[in-house]
């Protein structure tokens, strides 16, 4: 069985539903049922690419015949994709017309021999022809295939063909074959559309070998715009450590991109270099101005209708024409002559100026004469019609544009006279930023007014600069609150203790010191409270309620802590203040149960609701959905946990978002045996967050000790984890597993060490010593919800039982049992399967009767562990009940599908069952149901032995069979 020659194609990633598509039409193939699909889409967006992966899929009794068209210009071979298809099909006699006896040439007969051939072949065996580039084919080719497509309906035939959408344009040979075939019944269109950004990340990912920077994943999207082949070509080269785009393009991309421009004629290619230049905005009017006076007697409007036809270009919906891949107009103005960039830059400024009404065509037409006036090289009109252009884009919120625009308004200054202040702007640019959601733009613009500001005659206005500086040094993980810097920001406005600057401050200094813990008793946040009310000011009223949340929170009063956050939320709304919205919303949350609960989650989720409808950047809507993650993930609802995972990724998450959604992926991945990926999410978070150990909001320390432990490092597990827990000022989060954790890393050691015959005497020290420290498992402080309770009385049941399997306590399996229900009684999933696999361990190896105790519990356990998808726990106790001759193949009770093919099958068994059937390959299952490869061969192991199948091919033939017997 064999595919296209495909060698240059990128890894197949985000095509799983029309994978799925493309296996459902041939499942329908071998049950009887003659289709055909055609894959069109542009060049290197993955068709071939797609139907080899389909074909690689499928079972063994189907016989594969692949051929591809080629770009032939000198000669004609009739039917050469169907010769090539036909050729050399082992072990049955090749169709009469291609035979190497068989006279070259029998137009009218060869369509009837073929439909005659297939009819005998497909009664004994399904068949697949597939045919690549069907755009190149000759007109026999087409004809053959129409008739072969209106055959039979009932033969077990399946035709499948790539056609490049470029191809397909008006009055063609392919246009008019292709309007045939879609009347005729079981045929079907499969577009495929460039790549959305969590799959190009994935793309980027395969390629580097390693977690890519959100800066050149961005980079990387715009410029590919989704293409496959041409991310593959612009990241190949790249150091796996890059974080951006060096300047130019690769070789190989340029020729790429341009082969199809360069097939036209050459008056076509330098009008098309004259729009490239005048940008995607230059309306038609404009446009036809510049190009009669760039080229002379030339029609440009005929040439653009050209260059749409041979699918160069698209007609917009204002009526003016882009390129199709803007690639193409980014490489063609880059390589136009300077002499003429100039003087076509120049042109369009003027044309601008004397069309009539051409400045009210497009409301971008400010922005177009900035870009104009600069690349003719004159500065003092660029720099006048940028500044009005980000006015514009301001006045129409539109804040991304702005800030552009005003970065050029500061690139252009120092070449201008008469230019505005710099004050002014930086003041423009920071404002931008905010609204944005820009972070690093937005501390750019706050250093540089610091440097302009004198403290001494602006005092307010440094102060709330300075308080905004800690929180976006925060959100880019550069450092953690500072209470000293908070301090200064008091003392500076405190000469208008009136002033909404002063009440933020002292807002603001409340929240550092309470990370901090800085405070003996509970600050008087009653009286920073009153003081924000006083100034009426939405912004220093909602950190004020949040710091006095928070502050309620510590100690205790979950009701008025509750009530503080939720106004604070509501002010920051008013504020419009996303960074001060998203810090109140994670205090009612954790007011209200916190973050290990499902109640945590559905507020995050309502939360982030309310911010896409405030319109809020998805930097911040990224933050709260990784939050979400992370709470759902804690309680074991792993795959609310990876849907909340998509919406924090969708786009550019930002830093914040960044670094919880990987801490996240991280931990998830550890927890299903993704280990690699897992440190490779970590190493991820690390880069962005370079000072981790300070952000104490963030769960560093506990995931890199859970890491650690699961890769095979419990010393270093055990160093993170007690490090943490010793650390002076506020618990870091997760707190609460860093002493199970750091238990468990010891315990880890010492059996090690009695395994090779190393020395316990300091091992034992070290756990006596801990234990001596940490009487307890930590908790955060002022929680008293039942739920918490339950939850710190499970953590620290876990962690007498790890100090119990370190030290080789006798009882060690009862103390695993009651964790174990601890556990389930605080909704702790993954730790409830973890505890059952030590107390099976426990009884078997340091108990009486352990074998006839430890299955039930084993049992328990796989279950868990199988529904949480957790590979390592699942692997450990299938490897103690192979140990103890124990069968654990019982079926768990509520995981019976009645619709399955056999009969004991699980729900994931059965999800994967169908897969198979529908020719799904290892690495498509594994990301249409959210588990590892790994995962996914265990399933199918249980398939085989359950089924008595000797391979998948033979396992979806008798899931197959027993289907059409139902």
């Amino acid at each position: 069985m064999t595919g296209f020659i495909d060698s240059g194609s990128p890894p197949l990633v985000g095509r799983t539903k029309e994978l799925s598509r493309l296996g459902d039409a041939l499942q329908q193939v071998r049950s009887g049922r003659q289709r055909t699909v055609l894959v069109t889409g542009d060049a290197g967006i993955g068709k071939t690419a797609l139907i080899n992966e389909a074909i690689a899929g499928l079972p063994g009794d189907v016989i594969v015949l692949s051929g591809a068209a080629l770009p032939l210009r000198s000669i004609e071979i009739p039917y050469q994709p169907l010769r090539a298809a036909f050729r050399g099909t082992a072990g049955i006699r090749t169709p009469e017309p291609f035979s190497e006896d068989s006279a070259a040439g029998h137009p009218a007969s060869t369509p009837l021999f073929l439909d005659q051939w297939l009819s005998a072949v497909t009664a004994a065996h399904p068949v697949l022809l597939a045919i690549d580039d069907l755009h190149w084919a000759d007109q026999g080719t087409l004809d053959t295939l129409m008739f072969l497509i209106a055959g039979p309906s009932d033969r077990r035939l399946g035709l499948v063909a790539t056609v490049r959408a470029d191809a397909v344009t008006e009055g063609s040979l392919l246009e008019g074959w292709l309007a045939d075939v879609r009347r005729i019944p079981g045929v079907s269109i499969e577009r495929l559309g460039p790549l959305d950004r969590p799959a190009t990340s994935a793309l980027i990912a395969s390629l580097l070998g390693r977690e890519p920077h959100q800066s050149l994943i961005t980079e990387v999207y715009g410029r590919a715009n989704g293409n496959p082949y041409f991310t593959k070509l612009l990241v190949e080269p790249l150091d796996p450590a890059a974080s951006s785009l060096p300047p130019g393009l690769p070789p190989d991309l340029l020729t790429a991109v341009l082969r199809s421009w360069r097939a036209l004629p050459q008056s076509a290619r330098r009008v098309t270099q004259v729009l490239a230049v005048g940008g995607k905005n230059a309306p038609v009017e404009v446009f036809t101005v510049v190009a009669k006076r760039a080229i002379p007697g030339q029609d440009a409007l005929s040439v653009l209708l050209a260059a749409s036809t041979a699918g160069i270009l698209d007609r917009q919906p204002d009526g003016s024409y882009w390129f199709h891949n803007p690639l193409i107009a980014e490489i063609l103005a880059s390589e136009t002559l300077s002499e003429d960039r100039i003087q076509w830059h120049r042109l369009f400024a003027e044309a601008y100026s004397t069309v009539p009404g051409s400045g009210e065509l497009h409301h971008r037409a400010a922005a177009d004469l900035a870009q104009h006036f600069y690349g003719s090289g004159n500065y003092e009109e660029a720099y006048r019609w940028a500044l009005e252009a980000a006015r514009q884009e301001s006045a129409s919120r539109d804040w991304n544009k702005a800030l552009a625009q005003y970065r050029r308004v500061l690139e252009l200054r120092p070449k201008v006279v008469a230019a505005g202040e710099w004050l002014d702007l930086w003041q423009e640019v920071r404002r931008s930023a905010f609204n944005a959601g820009a972070f690093e733009a937005e501390l750019d613009a706050i250093e540089a007014l610091l440097r302009l500001l004198n403290e001494r005659l602006q005092p307010l206005e440094v102060a709330a600069l300075i308080i905004r500086r800690m929180h976006l040094r925060m959100s880019l993980g550069l450092s953690f609150l500072d209470p000293a810097e908070a301090e200064r920001a008091v003392q500076l406005s405190s000469v208008e203790p009136g002033s909404w600057q002063h009440a933020l401050a002292m807002a603001e200094l409340v929240h550092a010191k309470l990370w901090m813990d800085q405070y003996n008793g509970s600050p008087d946040c009653a009286k920073v409270v009153e003081a924000a009310r006083k100034t009426g000011h939405h912004r220093a009223l909602s950190f004020a309620l949040t710091a006095s949340a928070m502050a309620a929170v510590f100690s205790g009063d979950s009701g008025a802590a509750r009530e503080a956050a939720r106004e604070g939320a509501s002010e920051a709304a008013l504020a419009q203040d996303f960074w001060a919205f998203c810090h109140a919303l994670a205090w009612l949350a954790n007011a209200t149960e916190g973050w290990i609960s499902e109640q945590y989650g559905a507020i995050m989720s309502c939360g982030r609701e309310e911010l896409s409808r405030l319109g809020a950047p998805h930097s911040f809507m990224s933050k709260v959905a990784a939050d979400e993650a992370a709470s759902f993930l804690a309680i074991g609802s792993w795959e609310k946990a990876r849907t909340a995972l998509r919406t924090a990724i969708s786009f550019d998450p930002g830093p914040m978002g960044d670094v919880s959604a990987r801490l996240t992926l991280a931990r998830l991945d550890a927890l299903q045996g993704r280990t690699n990926d897992a440190l490779a999410h970590l190493a991820r978070a690390e880069e962005v967050n370079r000072e981790s150990d300070a952000f104490v909001n963030l769960n560093f320390a506990a995931i890199r000790s859970e890491l650690n432990i699961m890769a095979g490092n419990p010393k270093a597990g055990f160093e993170t984890a007690v490090a943490a827990a010793s650390r002076a000022g506020h618990a870091p989060t997760m707190c609460e597993w860093l002493l199970p954790l750091a238990m468990r890393a010891a315990a880890d050691m010492i059996m090690q060490a009695r395994d090779t015959g190393g020395p316990l005497s300091g091992l034992e020290a070290a756990v006596r010593d801990v234990r001596k420290r940490f009487p307890a498992a930590l908790h955060e402080p002022g929680q008293a919800t039942p739920l918490y309770q339950r939850q710190i009385k499970a953590f620290d049941m876990l962690y007498t039982a790890e100090t119990g399997r370190a030290l080789a306590d006798q009882r060690n399996d009862a103390m695993w049992i009651a964790a174990a229900d601890a556990c389930k009684e605080a909704n702790l999933a993954w730790e409830e399967a973890y505890a059952c696999q030590r107390a099976g361990e426990a009884m078997l190896f340091h108990t009486h009767h352990g074998q006839t105790n430890a299955a039930g519990i084993l049992r328990r356990g796989l279950e868990l562990a199988t529904t949480l998808q957790a590979t390592p726990v699942q692997t450990a106790i299938l490897g103690l009940a192979d140990h103890g001759r124990i069968r654990l193949d019982a079926e768990p009770p509520t995981t019976r599908r009645s619709t399955g093919p056999f009969p004991g099958l699980t729900t994931r068994e059965t999800d994967v069952l169908e897969q198979l059937i529908a020719g799904s390959t290892y690495k498509e299952i594994a990301a249409d149901l959210f588990i590892s490869e790994k995962t996914v061969s265990t399933h199918v192991s249980h398939l085989l032995r359950k089924t008595g199948s000797t391979n998948r091919r033979d396992l979806a033939r008798k899931a197959s069979g027993r289907r059409r017997e139902d």
